[in-house]
């Protein structure tokens, strides 16, 4: 039973985000040649620069054959990939962020008339992600995952390749292609729907979700001592060394929050994780202006703890 409802099938909505711009992704690029010099003497580099027009910020190096393309273009390309895709976009949310002096592109697309109920009585919104970068960092690629209404935590999906679009170069797109691949995140959407109901009827003990927390952060103290007997995690987190502020985020809102709210399963475990790599801080303030890319780091470090820890076969 497919619970997921498109309200309207009236697309209008992306005329109001297109009138709203682009966001800090509102600038243009450039590229120019790089020369090396020896004994004086200036030498053509096989390497272009890309930089920004507006402050001269380096985005990043590569060849001559490199097709840069601006980030307002790749966000008009998202746009119509998804106005030509089956999806109803009436009162779609855009959110444009950038990182690295604009050299990572990250647009969040919202979309309210695909909802569902979860298990534990909240709901959960289709959510869209559009990343493209110049350093080299990812190609341009959409993918699916869902914001869950109550905690606003951005929900990973887990499985479901067929749920993201990749390219190489911006500038060789298929929007069709692109509109139809983006149109069966609906189906990955209501797969995601019934792992998550397993996981809310799974127990898992508060030292296991520790455990889970501990290998998903690759956490070795926390981890050896878990191994030699350690039992209590608020005692374990006290014998280590080192304070480890993610490990304590994830489990401190595990045991104060999601445990409490969810009871002790695998869906308060995911909570815990998602509520980490969308809202925890970070410890720099420098790391502050790249926030949106160590978020996104952070959501592919829960993608792959579920995947490699055996979390999502647990029902």
């Amino acid at each position: 039973m497919n619970n997921i409802t498109p309200m309207f099938k009236n697309n209008t909505g992306l005329t109001a985000i297109r009138d709203g711009g682009y966001g800090s992704a509102n600038f243009d690029i450039a590229t120019a040649p790089l020369v090396y010099y020896a004994d004086g003497t200036g030498f053509p580099s096989s390497k272009n620069v890309i930089y920004r027009t507006d402050t001269c910020e380096e985005l990043g190096i590569h060849g001559h054959g490199y097709k840069a393309v601006a980030p307002k273009h790749m966000i008009d390309v998202t746009r119509n990939i998804i106005e030509r895709s089956g999806l109803s976009i009436n009162n779609m949310q855009e959110t444009i962020r950038t990182s690295h002096s604009g050299s990572r592109t990250f647009v969040q697309y919202k979309l309210p008339e695909h909802t569902y109920t979860t298990s534990d009585g909240d709901s959960a919104s289709l959510s869209l992600l559009a990343l493209s970068s110049f350093d080299g960092t990812w190609p341009f690629l959409i993918s699916a995952a869902a914001t869950q209404s109550a905690c606003t935590n951005l929900q990973v999906f887990v499985g479901g390749e067929v749920s993201v679009y990749k390219s190489k170069h911006t500038q060789s797109l298929d929007i069709e292609q692109g509109g139809r691949v983006i149109t069966k995140s609906l189906e990955v959407f209501n797969q995601q729907r019934d792992l998550w109901r397993e996981w809310h009827g799974t127990e898992c003990t508060p030292l296991r979700a520790f455990k889970h927390f501990a290998e998903a952060l690759k956490c070795k103290t926390a981890l050896d001592l878990l191994y030699q007997g350690g039992t209590v995690p608020e005692y374990i987190m006290g014998d280590m060394p080192r304070r480890n502020n993610n490990l304590a985020y994830m489990w401190n809102v595990y045991s104060s929050v999601y445990s409490k709210r969810l009871g002790d399963n695998y869906w308060a475990v995911y909570n815990a994780m998602t509520d980490w790599s969308t809202h925890c801080d970070v410890s720099r303030s420098s790391s502050r202006a790249n926030i949106a890319s160590i978020e996104n780091d952070r959501q592919q470090v829960v993608q792959e703890a579920i995947k490699h820890n055996h979390f999502m076969k647990v029902a």
